[in-house]
């Protein structure tokens, strides 16, 4: 076999492997949601998921995925999922808003209008916040308000990363839904994938001590970020 066979044969078994990946963490982070009853396990799941992701976007995927996945899960369950309350209650909010909204669209009411952009707003305010909170938790650990503040003030002040993330986001939620087949095996962790790559591109132009920068890294593989160190969104 020729060096040209031996090449194209180890891209096709790279990729191979990339997409096995891609499943098996998608799976691990629905069996972390549920086992913890969703509400509370969802934070978690992301977050670990989101850990493993991130070593794979850099070359260094992890051959053990079920134990790194449930060592991140354990390792920060109870902190994420007090840093989850708020986007709870904005989920919450979402809800009641889009009930109120179909209900005044079907009673022809111009309320329905205000509503509208009302659910959009908070919805997609809420979705890029999340995100945001779970790739800052994959790398920091900080207290719940100190994320939450950074969480809910980066895509505000990032309109570049914002407007990436709603055309990356929307573009392959368009491509799960046109190949069905694919949501279930990559629903979530394609998004979180995607999602990470940005708001960690973004992150290591805010901060001098991320790991694109050569930072040293605790044991449980957060940076060890001093207060007076913290990087500002603005």
């Amino acid at each position: 076999m020729d060096d040209y066979s031996i090449g194209w044969a180890g891209k096709v078994m790279h990729w191979l492997r990339f997409a096995i990946a891609l499943v098996v963490i998608n799976l691990l982070f629905v069996a972390g949601t549920l086992a913890g009853l969703i509400v509370l396990g969802l934070f978690p799941a992301a977050t670990a998921a989101s850990i493993l992701l991130g070593r794979l976007r850099a070359g260094q995927p992890s051959d053990r995925l079920v134990r790194d996945f449930i060592t991140a899960y354990r390792a920060q369950f109870w902190h994420l999922a007090v840093v989850a309350i708020p986007f709870q209650f904005a989920a919450v909010l979402v809800f009641l808003d889009l009930v109120a909204f179909q209900t005044t669209a079907v009673a022809g009411s111009p309320v329905s209008a205000v509503l509208l952009v009302l659910l959009v707003v908070v919805s997609v305010g809420t979705l890029l916040a999340a995100f945001s909170a779970i790739t800052i938790c994959t790398r920091y650990r900080d207290s719940a308000r100190a994320i939450w503040r950074y969480a809910f003030v980066l895509p505000f002040v990032s309109p570049l990363l914002s407007l990436s993330l709603i055309l990356a986001l929307g573009a392959l939620t368009l491509a799960l839904f046109q190949f069905g087949v694919l949501m279930p095996l990559i629903g979530a962790s394609a998004p979180l994938f995607v999602a990470g790559w940005l708001i960690d591109h973004r992150l290591a132009a805010l901060d001098a001590a991320h790991p694109a920068h050569g930072a040293v890294r605790n044991e449980d593989g957060a940076l060890p970020l001093a207060p007076g160190r913290r990087a500002s969104p603005a």
